[in-house]
C-alpha cells in the first residue's frame, strides 16, 4: 500500500477531533509541563551563545547535561509515557484515562527500551549522513506503534512487525513525520525567539521570561500531539492494509 499525504493528515484531524478532549487533558500533564520545565533548564545555557570555540560550547553543554541529568531524564520519560499513553488510547479507545495511565505504565519499560534501540539506530544512520539517518526513522516509526496497537506481539515482534509495516513506505513516512516535525518546531522556535526579544527589551527580568515560555512550552506540546496523530494514522493505514500479517 502506498501512502496518501493527504488521507494520513485527514486521518490526523479526525482523530484529533475524536478525542481533543482526552488528549489535551494528558498533554497538558506529560507534554506542557515537561517541556516548560526544560525551556526553564535552557535558559541557563545563556553562556553557549558567547562560545568562541566550538570546543568551549560542546564543554559548556557537557558540563550542563552533566549537572541537569536527573531533570532531564525526567523529562524525557514524562514525554515518552505520554505520547504512550496516547497511542494506546487512539490505539484501543473506550478506555478512562486512569485505566490508559494503568495499562501504559504496565507495559511503559519495552516502550522505552524499544525507543532506546530505535534512537541509536536511528542515530547511527545520521552519523554516516543524512539521508540514511531520515530513512532509517523512516522504516523505524511504526515500531512503537506496534508495540502499542498489538501487545500480544511483544517487544521484539513489534520491531519486526514495524519494519514490515514500513516496507516500501520508508520515504513517505520519514517526509510525514520530518514534515511535522519542522512545521511545529518552526512555530515554537519563533515563538522562542520572541520571547528572547520581549525579555530582553524588558531589561532580562526573570518573570517575564517566566511568563513568555508558556506559549513556547505549548508550541512544544502542539508538536508532540501532532507528532503522535500522524504517527497514529500511518501505523492505522498500514496496519489495516496488511492485518493479520
Amino acid at each position: 500500500m502506498r501512502l496518501s499525504f493527504g488521507g494520513v493528515l485527514a486521518d490526523a484531524v479526525i482523530l484529533w477531533r475524536a478525542e481533543r478532549d482526552v488528549v489535551l487533558r494528558i498533554a497538558g500533564v506529560f507534554f506542557l509541563l515537561p517541556v516548560l520545565a526544560l525551556a526553564m533548564l535552557l535558559t541557563r545555557l545563556p553562556e553557549m551563545a558567547e562560545a568562541s570555540s566550538q570546543a568551549e560550547m560542546l564543554a559548556t553543554f557537557r558540563a550542563f547535561y552533566t549537572a541537569n541529568f536527573a531533570w532531564l531524564l525526567l523529562v524525557s520519560l514524562a514525554v515518552d509515557f505520554g505520547s504512550f499513553v496516547l497511542l494506546n488510547l487512539f490505539l484501543h479507545g473506550n478506555r478512562t484515562v486512569r485505566d490508559l495511565l494503568l495499562a501504559s505504565l504496565a507495559r511503559f519499560v519495552p516502550f522505552v527500551l524499544l525507543g532506546f534501540v530505535t534512537g541509536t539506530v536511528v542515530n547511527l544512520g545520521f552519523a554516516l549522513w543524512v539521508l540514511p539517518g531520515i530513512y532509517l526513522f523512516g522504516r523505524s516509526w511504526m515500531m512503537g506503534a506496534a508495540y502499542a496497537g498489538e501487545p500480544e506481539r511483544g517487544f521484539l515482534a513489534a520491531i519486526e512487525r514495524g519494519f514490515r509495516l514500513s516496507a516500501g513506505n520508508g520515504w513517505r513516512i520519514a517526509l510525514l513525520g520530518c514534515g511535522t516535525v519542522a512545521v511545529m518546531g518552526s512555530a515554537a522556535l519563533v515563538l522562542a525567539i520572541l520571547t528572547q526579544a520581549i525579555t530582553l527589551l524588558a531589561g532580562g527580568a526573570a518573570w517575564v521570561q517566566a511568563i513568555m515560555l508558556v506559549p513556547v512550552a505549548a508550541a512544544g506540546a502542539a508538536a508532540y500531539i501532532a507528532f503522535t496523530l500522524v504517527r497514529v494514522a500511518i501505523y492505522r493505514r498500514l496496519a489495516g492494509s496488511i492485518s493479520g500479517t
